[in-house]
């Protein structure tokens, strides 16, 4: 995937500063073709006088305290005939884990196909670049396609491909629950 950052020399003239492919992946071992790439990671107030290529940070699942990224995530529909009784990768539904540093909460259901129930302690902004991706919460499982938004603030969810392959792009803010 391409990434463009724009941005002012010293003497204020707009230009280009990155022009190539995102280099920080994080493919999925289990499942080739599918993976996160993260384009942008900053803390916040944003340094856009630096020319330093914030699209490099170690990768990590969730965004700064004070801070956050912009990632997109290529996820796979499960294969024809997938049971995820047989898959040795697949993680049952479990009673919440809770990490106190963190403040991530893990469910479990991870399995080809759909992400695990979990929470960040962040404000999520997920949108569907293209196919077909079922946001799953507690009580309601809900399609979004091309063009879709979601808000999320710190809630369980699971992001399943329930028809097909998809592309979502997630603007992911560090944000605190106990405010």
């Amino acid at each position: 995937m391409r990434r463009v950052v724009v941005g002012n020399d010293k003497a204020g003239k707009s230009g280009v500063i990155f022009d190539s492919d995102a280099s920080n992946l994080k493919l999925d071992p289990n499942r080739p073709g599918g993976g996160m790439i993260e384009h942008w990671c900053w803390l916040m107030p944003a340094n856009i006088a630096s020319d330093e290529d914030q699209g490099l940070p170690p990768f990590n699942v969730h965004p700064p305290q004070s801070g956050g990224f912009l990632r997109f995530v290529q996820s796979l529909k499960a294969p024809l005939g997938y049971k995820s009784e047989n898959d040795p990768n697949a993680v049952p539904l479990h009673d919440p884990i809770e990490d106190p540093v963190l403040e991530r909460g893990d469910r479990g259901g991870k399995h080809a196909g759909m992400s695990g129930m979990h929470k960040t302690r962040s404000v999520d902004y997920g949108f569907v670049a293209k196919g077909t991706r079922s946001l799953v919460l507690d009580d309601t499982e809900l399609s979004m396609g091309p063009g879709d938004i979601c808000v999320q603030l710190g809630n369980y969810h699971a992001w399943a491909n329930r028809t097909d392959n998809s592309l979502m792009g997630y603007v992911m803010i560090g944000a605190d629950f106990k405010k």
